[in-house]
This record gives structure tokens, C-alpha cells and sequence, in this order.
């Protein structure tokens, strides 16, 4: 057999070797001090090694679903145009619908009209005070004989009473959270798990179990263009959705719900279609991150053109880059190993002084 000397040019290095070279660079200023980065909350390193491998808390982060499901999201100030956008993305590969609504009344039997909500997602925003568009959706689900077939979440900011008759629904989200954007990504995780806990404690007080309790609830998160740290509080949101299961005493722990939603992006210094770039990087970030829906929001929410770019991001990428079919794509990587465990040390200590 022929030996492979591929290797043999490649001389192995230590961090030292690196140092060196660095504060050669830099004007013999440590590297370590001159490179090292403050950022969203964390310290990010300019090297890492082995050394940073963790391996406590390791967790796989297995999709309940064979990759993610491509959800694009409809503003809904009429609920006749607000169909027709929603048909309009379902007939042209979209796996479900994220409705906004903008008010505290919505018709849904013309909203959701043609709309067979068994064979896709939806989600619904709402403000905490929608106490008629909880209760006719509600109403429109039982009449429909879908309580136990719908999938996808209700989203809000924090724990909405009125969404309790909602949680007996199997297969829906009745609790979803929309995380809190937050320059500190620690600070974000921390606000939206506490969130969670105030779900839980509520329903548990309304005679709900805590199993229950947390298969009701979804996470709405954001992406952007930060590639790494977008993947990292996602991998660190999750893992500490375990650690919180495992604090109530959740015999067999759920994976958390999450959709990563990616805003416009709209920098005249990256025009034009700069947003096509970032929303790519973005929803590649929530496809390693194990997301189980995507949502990527249009340069412009009027062109049908700019909609069509946005919608076919996620789908393109589920069906050219096979990262559906990793389990984990950057586990043993020692930044986003260390840079996750980081965000979720930092996380679990401040939400234990809230306890």
C-alpha cells in the first residue's frame, strides 16, 4: 500500500507557536489582550484549542422533523389579502405561514379560507391583550376538527392567560415566546427562559402538569449576520431547555421548539441584494443551529419578486446543502463548543438569582 505523505509537510503547532507569531504581527503587543473581543456578553478569543473542548452537558440536538420547515410571514391587515398572500407562498413551496395580526379581531373562516391547516404550519402573533382573537381561534379549530392536528405556535412577549384553552391542542404551540432581541445574547436567553418559567408556573396553577406545560411552549428567535454567535445562543438556548426540564423534574426531557426569524437587512453599502446575502448566512446559522422553522422576511415586503428571493433562502438551502441530514454539523468544534457553553454558564447562573 502506497503511504500517504500528505501530512508529512505539515509540522504541528502549539498555541505558543501561534502567540509567537502574533505578538510579532501586532508589534509585540499580547496577542491575547490586543485580539480578544467583548461581544454580545461573552469574551470571544482569538485562538481556540483543544483545551476549549466541552464536554459536560453535551447534548444532541436531534430535529423532531427531517430538516426544517420554511415559513414565511404575512402581515394581516385585511384578511382577504392576507390569504391571498398566504396562498400565494403555500402553492409556491412554503411548508406554513406566520400570520402578524395587527388587530384585536380577526375573522378566520376568511382568513384561513382554502387554508387546510393539518398539512401545514401556522403561527399567529398577537398582542397580550387579544383576548377575542384567542378565543375565535379557538372556536374556528374546534369547528374545524383540527384540535388535535395543528401544528405551529402562537406567539407573544410574555404569558397570556386567555391562551390556556389552546394547550390541550397536541400537536400546537399555545405558548410561544418572541425572544427579545438583546445586543447581549446572554441577557436574551435569560429574559426568554424566564419568560418560560412564568408559562409554566402559571399553568401549573391553572392544574396543568409541567409536561404539559413546557410541550406548549415555542421560541421565536432571531438570526442575523453574526454567523457564529446566531448559532452558539441557539445551541446554548437549547441546552439550558434541558437543564430547565431536568430543574422540574421532567422524567423524559423535550427538545425545545424554535423558530429563527431573520429580519431585512436593508445597508446601501451592501446594495444591491444585500439582504439576499445576509438572510442566506442567516438561515444557514438557524439550519446548523438544529431550528426546526425559518422564517426569512423580504427586502421588500410588497415586491413579489423580493418575496419569492426570501422564501426560496430556506428551501434552497434544505435542498442543496444536505444539512438536514447532519445531526449537529458543528458539534466538536472547540469555538462554538466553548462559545455555547459560555453563553449558557453565564445564563444559568443569572436565571439561579432569580430563583
Amino acid at each position: 500500500m502506497e503511504e500517504n505523505n500528505f501530512l508529512k509537510d505539515f509540522a504541528a503547532h502549539t498555541v505558543r507557536d501561534w502567540e509567537k507569531v502574533a505578538q510579532q504581527e501586532l508589534g509585540d503587543k499580547n496577542p491575547w489582550e490586543s485580539l480578544s473581543n467583548n461581544k454580545v456578553g461573552v469574551i470571544i478569543k482569538p485562538y481556540y484549542d483543544d483545551s476549549d473542548a466541552v464536554t459536560e452537558n453535551e447534548i444532541s440536538f436531534n430535529r423532531d422533523v427531517a430538516g426544517w420547515q420554511n415559513i414565511p410571514k404575512v402581515s394581516v391587515s385585511s384578511e382577504i389579502n392576507a390569504n391571498k398572500a398566504a396562498l400565494m407562498h403555500l402553492n409556491a413551496g412554503a411548508d406554513g405561514i406566520w400570520f402578524e395580526i395587527q388587530s384585536n379581531q380577526i375573522d378566520f373562516d376568511v382568513l384561513l379560507k382554502n387554508i387546510e391547516l393539518p398539512f401545514c404550519m401556522v403561527f399567529f402573533s398577537i398582542s397580550n391583550d387579544s383576548t377575542l382573537i384567542t378565543e375565535s381561534l379557538a372556536s374556528f379549530i374546534e369547528k374545524k376538527g383540527w384540535q388535535q392536528e395543528i401544528t405551529g405556535a402562537i406567539l407573544s412577549e410574555s404569558f397570556n392567560e386567555n391562551l390556556t384553552q389552546m394547550v390541550g391542542c397536541k400537536k400546537f404551540r399555545a405558548n410561544g415566546i418572541i425572544v427579545k432581541e438583546n445586543k447581549n445574547v446572554v441577557d436574551e436567553i435569560v429574559d426568554s427562559l424566564l419568560t418560560a418559567v412564568d408559562i409554566i408556573e402559571g399553568l401549573k396553577s391553572r392544574n396543568f402538569s409541567a409536561d404539559e406545560a413546557f410541550l406548549s411552549i415555542a421560541f421565536s428567535i432571531s438570526v442575523n449576520a453574526d454567523f457564529f454567535v446566531s448559532i452558539a445562543k441557539i445551541r446554548a438556548l437549547k441546552n439550558l431547555w434541558i437543564t430547565l426540564q431536568e430543574a422540574y423534574q421532567i422524567k423524559k426531557p423535550s427538545f425545545a421548539f424554535i423558530q429563527a426569524y431573520s429580519k431585512k437587512w436593508n445597508l446601501e453599502s451592501y446594495q444591491p441584494h444585500g439582504n439576499m446575502l445576509k438572510q442566506t448566512t442567516a438561515a444557514m446559522a438557524a439550519a446548523i443551529a438544529g431550528c426546526e422553522v425559518i422564517t426569512v422576511e423580504p427586502e421588500e415586503m410588497e415586491s413579489p419578486m423580493m418575496q419569492r428571493i426570501a422564501r426560496n433562502v430556506p428551501s434552497m438551502l434544505f435542498e442543496e446543502s444536505h444539512l438536514s441530514k447532519v445531526n449537529d454539523p458543528l458539534a466538536g468544534s472547540f469555538y462554538i463548543e466553548s462559545l455555547t457553553h459560555e453563553i449558557a454558564a453565564q445564563a444559568w447562573k443569572k436565571i439561579q438569582q432569580y430563583s
